[in-house]
């Protein structure tokens, strides 16, 4: 059975149960991922199921957004899809969150011992960007400039009437010195 989450929520509740959840949220929704975005009119799917490993609850399933960004090689908009499993686990206070054993993601709960759902997924979303975002293929983008300039380029190697002229190397001076 798939149930919606409320938007927030005690996840030592809900590993209680086998339920799985599903979410769908405006990705305007997340403050902090929508400044990175050019477009934040898409949404973010998400499903999955709380359980508890030993004494720690733990959040699973998959995420499965798109995201608009800018192309930094022709400052187009360019789509990024991500549909990446995930698995958190929560922590009631920041020093439990840095107790916890290597290989799992805390996410540090509030005062009361929930969480909102915003919360819960925008850093792992933040995590998905690229630290550069480019077009996947530079055929898919829309820089003329780029093949402009290689097409100025490829004429200039061509090109007899280019005056070259020769450059000095820095480390000549090094080969008169006697290291005897």
């Amino acid at each position: 059975m798939v149930k919606p989450i409320p938007s927030r929520f005690n996840p030592d509740l809900l590993a209680r149960d086998s339920t799985q959840y599903s979410l769908n949220l405006p990705l305007g929704q997340f403050g902090r991922l929508r400044e990175l975005l050019l477009d934040d009119t898409a949404e973010l799917q998400a499903v999955f199921r709380f359980s508890r490993r030993k004494n720690t609850v733990l959040v699973a399933g998959t995420l499965k957004t798109s995201f608009t960004l800018e192309c930094q090689r022709c400052l187009e908009p360019m789509q990024l899809l991500v549909e990446e499993p995930f698995e958190l686990a929560f922590a009631k206070t920041e020093a439990a969150a840095q107790e916890m054993p290597e290989g799992l993601d805390p996410v540090v709960l509030d005062d009361n011992g929930q969480i909102h759902v915003v919360d819960l997924f925008e850093d792992e979303l933040i995590l998905h960007l690229p630290a550069v975002a480019l077009h996947a293929q530079l055929d898919e983008c829309k820089a003329d400039f780029i093949q402009e300039n290689i097409g100025t380029e490829e004429q200039v190697g061509k090109n007899d009437a280019v005056e070259t002229t020769e450059r000095k190397n820095p480390f000549d001076v090094l080969k008169n010195l006697d290291l005897h």
